[in-house]
């Protein structure tokens, strides 16, 4: 039975969203998009919820990039989940798949058992079953309950590396560019808490605005993420890439505020380091693109987020007839913008020099249409937690070229992590 979409009317949408957040706790399996407002205007809704597990992919990685698209052919459904950083060892043979530190897999997509739209003015629930059948959810929803518990103490995380050890690697990243190794490199710290016990939908909820947020749940490990970038958009032919390269501080006043964006709009290094991901990601859409296709429509434009100003451009390209989209994420994975260039030795420098595993972090997130169209975030501003593990993890990186100062990079670092700051648990 193909699945099929029932509208409804909530009085109010936004506290149908949140109760929809508090019902998908229910599920073993779900992911939770909160598409806050974007300039380009993409998403499917402002909030989407995909539960349950109708049909789930969990491939060997080795094949898996080439076996996704007779996956989907065969369902022509909805998939949804997350490609990890440790794909990369079979994107790019050579590099180690150090496993992720809450035991999200390699590659994993799920045809969800329900799908549920909320728009401003209506809500749209999506199932193999009746109109009766989606009503009946819908009511379940709308009687959820959202009862925060007495969150009164600050969730505090700390770095595994000392800042002398992360100054030290640095210079010696350095190093390698200006012996020629590389131009750019994105170096990640990895930050962790105490013993803590959390409520992964009460956290969530207190992270701040941004554009590809989603809460997921695989069985007992979590992902809470507020990222502010885009991986990739495919709609039809047409595929779309927004790298963020170029990081500041928001102002305490409306002056600070201006000068801190100017700086960051005038500063060599964060155009340097921006630009050079764009070369890279043109390089990286042009082995599946219709040739003379790819364009730079949009460059080192500054977007401004609750806590951080972003240096984002955007490239565009038309996919041609013989690929598919494994083809295209096995040649624009792992995302320039979290490794560097040119990417096979400074994914070689990463493995040396980040001792601890990305997992999850730094891969991807969305989902994939009937149609085939795909949108997938970019893993960052993160936290990954298991109730068994009792700890919170979190990371954070920036890109290391030939300008910049090892200490900026590390109060980049923490400054990525003040989004947190508000947190209680």
């Amino acid at each position: 039975m193909a699945r099929l979409f029932y509208t409804f009317r909530p009085p109010d949408s936004f506290s149908f969203a949140t109760q929809l957040l508090t019902w998908s706790r229910m599920f073993r399996v779900f992911m939770y998009f909160k598409n806050h407002p974007y300039p380009h205007g993409w998403q499917q809704a402002p909030w989407m919820l995909a539960a349950g597990v109708r049909y789930e992919w969990k491939p060997q990685p080795e094949r898996a990039l080439e076996q996704l698209a007779p996956f989907h052919a065969t369902h022509r459904d909805w998939m949804v989940g997350h490609v990890a950083y440790p794909m990369t060892a079979y994107v790019w043979p050579g590099i180690s798949a150090k496993p992720c530190l809450c035991g999200f897999p390699d590659i994993y997509f799920f045809i969800p058992e329900i799908l549920v739209w909320v728009y401003p003015d209506q809500v749209q629930i999506g199932i193999h079953g009746s109109e009766t059948e989606a009503r009946r959810i819908f009511e379940e929803i709308s009687k959820s309950r959202v009862d925060l518990p007495q969150l009164r103490h600050p969730l505090s995380i700390h770095p595994v590396l000392t800042r002398k050890q992360y100054l030290d690697t640095v210079h010696a990243i350095l190093h390698h560019i200006q012996r020629g190794d590389c131009y750019e490199l994105n170096f990640c710290q990895l930050f962790t808490s105490d013993p803590v016990k959390i409520s992964p939908v009460e956290t969530f909820m207190q992270l701040p605005p941004a554009p590809f947020s989603l809460c997921y749940r695989l069985h007992d490990a979590y992902l809470l993420c507020a990222s502010p970038e885009r991986y990739l958009l495919k709609r039809d032919r047409q595929i779309l890439m927004q790298p963020m390269k170029g990081t500041i501080r928001r102002g305490s006043n409306t002056q600070e505020d201006a000068q801190l964006r100017l700086f960051l709009q005038q500063s060599p290094k964060e155009r340097a380091e921006n630009t050079i991901v764009v070369d890279l990601i043109r390089n990286d859409l042009s082995r599946t693109a219709v040739p003379g296709s790819v364009k730079v429509t949009e460059w080192l434009k500054i977007y401004s987020y609750p806590t951080v100003h972003q240096m984002i451009s955007t490239i565009c390209s038309e996919m041609d007839t013989p690929y598919q989209i494994g083809d295209l994420l096995a040649t624009t994975f792992p995302m320039g913008s979290m490794t560097g260039a040119p990417k096979k030795k400074v994914l070689e420098l990463i493995d040396h020099y980040e001792s601890w595993p990305r997992g999850i972090y730094s891969g991807a997130a969305g989902y994939i249409t009937p149609e085939g169209d795909m949108e997938m975030n970019v893993m960052i501003r993160s936290l990954l937690y298991t109730p068994e593990a009792q700890r919170v993890y979190y990371h954070a990186g920036s890109g290391i070229t030939c300008y910049c100062n090892p200490e900026d990079e590390w109060e980049e670092c923490l400054i990525k992590t003040r989004q947190l700051a508000d947190i209680r648990i």
